[in-house]
């Protein structure tokens, strides 16, 4: 086809990103003070979880940066996460979970394992809050749902590099950037879970809440979200696979960790590094 008969999709796009950093503005706030409130509200729990895994609470920046409080322990972190298998899944899943933890320390990719447990500790609440609310509105609202789907469809069908570039030119590039790409990738399945399990929630049940006087609110909260957390627990489970298959992209854009690592040894071809 003749470059004139093409449509110039692109660089529409380019042009609209642009403005929307140069000149959006909702009156109040520009669209890039938004997305740096976004970020700031992301990164200070991330911050958070990183030095009490990984770095220790710094004072100051960059070289001058002194350490004022160390890290916990790799003996107690594998210690509590061991606890934490044993309540939720007994004395099998607390030692599978502490031979995991004990073959990162063996291995050397401590450090690196805790900067990704870091990054997935925030994505992964974030994404299951997100997907939720976002099921619970398409549950209610017919109208949202159909808006809803297709949108989702789009999500999932669009390559996860394509992600990228947008994300990194609102956020910038660092671990920031990296958690608000892993949420927007395992959103999706956590949608459209919580509306499926809502939606198969039995009919008694809902008789159930309007007998006893529920609100609207106790309804969704109290009756529904208890009686699908069956179905629930299917998105979680996917936010959570979805958070670890993005370590590795995500480390394109400053995610570091057990990502960089292995994006790093492809880089190298350096196989025995990328399998470990």
């Amino acid at each position: 086809m003749p470059r004139d008969m093409q449509i110039p999709f692109k660089r529409w796009i380019s042009t609209f990103m642009k403005w929307l950093v140069d000149e959006a503005s909702f009156g109040l706030f520009t669209f890039t003070e938004l997305t740096r409130f976004i970020a700031a509200v992301i990164e200070f729990p991330y911050k958070v979880a990183l030095s009490l895994l990984s770095t220790g609470f710094l004072k100051g920046q960059g070289s001058d940066a002194v350490q004022i409080l160390p890290p916990v322990s790799w003996i107690a972190v594998i210690a509590i996460f061991a606890m934490i298998g044993y309540f939720a899944g007994g004395r099998r899943l607390a030692v599978l979970v502490g031979a995991c933890f004990g073959f990162l320390a063996l291995f050397g990719q401590w450090n690196n394992a805790m900067v990704t447990l870091a990054s997935i500790l925030i994505a992964v609440p974030l994404g299951i809050a997100g997907g939720l609310l976002l099921g619970i509105a398409g549950y209610r609202w017919k109208w949202f749902a159909l808006f809803l789907k297709p949108l989702l469809d789009l999500m999932q069908t669009v390559p996860v590099f394509a992600y990228l570039v947008p994300i990194l030119f609102l956020f910038g590039f660092g671990p920031t950037a990296a958690v608000v790409a892993t949420i927007i990738y395992a959103l999706p399945p956590m949608t459209r879970i919580s509306m499926l399990a809502l939606k198969g929630v039995p009919d008694e049940v809902h008789d159930l809440g309007r007998m006893v006087g529920c609100t609207g609110r106790q309804m969704t909260w109290r009756v529904l979200v208890p009686s699908a957390m069956q179905g629930l627990m299917v998105g979680v489970n996917q936010v959570i696979m979805l958070a670890l298959n993005m370590v590795i992209i995500a480390s394109m854009i400053g995610a570091g960790g057990l990502g960089y690592e292995v994006l790093t040894a492809l880089r190298r071809l350096d196989i025995g590094r990328g399998i470990e």
